[in-house]
């Protein structure tokens, strides 16, 4: 991005996210406030409560916001990521038990999970015990929906009585795949069939035969990326801004702090250091660390740093600090302490920040 691409007002929220392939939930605020030049809270508030922003169980399984107009396509090409899930998959198909439940949410719905447990148990205490169970079934099948939260719990409905006013009957899962791969290289570009799976969910071979058809119809091409190995896809229409970029490439000098579930992290997590010079690793829960920032200084991660922001705590603590020894330099460090006073004032909290604790890469 430069910074003549970041967003600017509350108007240009959705289209930042439709750019970004969705956000994580749970990062999304932090997400959205690294691509604007001065991002409001509320500006998300107005999108999501206006139903133009739905959450979904989309993309490797976690929970992702995306805009409502594309939530068809996300949700039906990862159906074949959802039936291998072994926690809260996909079924193959309804039973009864499944019509019953259907039936009553669509008469008394929306429901929270234990709202609906409780309410429909005590109708029916027979499948009191398999009811969170036929709730996530007719979710990940499709045929109930998440409309907002009421107390920050999921509040779920039939999908006729949702807001949102789509039929997910409208798309096949065929062509659900072949947008769903043509959105992958619109948010990454040239990517290998690996990548795609990585950020999907997809296996390869079903990457693979996703590729081929839309080869087959000249939607996309191969093409050589310098310096990387694999087979590389890219839209065929993309060709000439690429093109274009070899005369005429955008300034990019700015810093972003970015949280573990950035969408740039994640759809490049396999080729981090091939693309940006840095091998940034998500923390794992034994590890004790909650953000593990990756530090992206124009086109290169330079570094990460280690950020308490505990709820209950007044300070933004940065308790450690990583740099690459040619990115170690007093302007970039004090460039990169702005940007973590700007993430503190978001958070509204104080900047708690060791100098001394700066780690430099040999």
């Amino acid at each position: 991005m430069t910074t003549g691409k970041l967003g600017k007002s509350r108007e240009d929220v959705p289209s930042v996210i439709r750019d970004v392939g969705g956000l994580q939930y749970g990062g999304h605020e932090i997400e959205l406030f690294n691509r604007f030049e001065d991002f409001k809270r509320d500006w998300f508030d107005y999108w999501y409560e206006n139903h133009i922003l739905i959450e979904g169980h989309v993309l490797r399984g976690a929970l992702r916001i995306v805009n409502v107009h594309e939530y068809l396509y996300y949700f039906k090409a990862t159906r074949s990521v959802a039936r291998r899930r072994t926690y809260h998959n996909c079924p193959l198909f309804l039973s009864n038990d499944h019509s019953i439940a259907l039936g009553f949410i669509c008469e008394y719905g929306p429901f929270t999970p234990l709202d609906f447990c409780m309410s429909f148990g005590a109708k029916y205490a027979h499948l009191k015990r398999t009811a969170r169970r036929l709730l996530y079934d007719l979710y990940n099948y499709g045929k109930i929906g998440r409309m907002g939260r009421r107390g920050q719990k999921p509040l779920y409905h039939v999908i006729e009585k949702l807001p949102y006013k789509f039929d997910i009957s409208n798309v096949s899962e065929k062509e659900a795949k072949e947008w769903l791969f043509l959105k992958c290289l619109s948010i990454y570009g040239p990517s290998t069939l690996k990548d795609i799976a990585h950020w999907v969910g997809w296996t390869l071979t079903e990457t693979r035969e996703i590729a081929n058809a839309l080869l087959a119809k000249k939607s996309i091409i191969i093409v050589s990326v310098q310096n990387s190995r694999g087979t590389h896809y890219l839209r065929a229409e993309d060709l000439s801004f690429l093109d274009s970029l070899k005369s005429d490439l955008p300034d990019h000098s700015f810093v972003r702090i970015l949280f573990n579930d950035d969408a740039f992290l994640l759809g490049y997590y396999k080729r981090l250091r091939d693309y940006f010079g840095y091998d940034w690793k998500y923390p794992q829960l034994s590890e004790g660390i909650v953000w593990r920032a990756a530090i992206l200084c124009g086109r290169n991660l330079i570094g990460e740093a280690t950020v308490d922001m505990s709820a209950n705590s007044r300070l933004f603590k940065i308790k450690r600090l990583v740099l690459r020894k040619e990115s170690a330099t007093s302007e970039t460090s004090s460039r990169i302490e702005r940007e973590f006073v700007r993430h503190a004032k978001f958070q509204n909290k104080t900047l708690e920040f060791d100098r001394a604790k700066t780690l430099v890469l040999p």
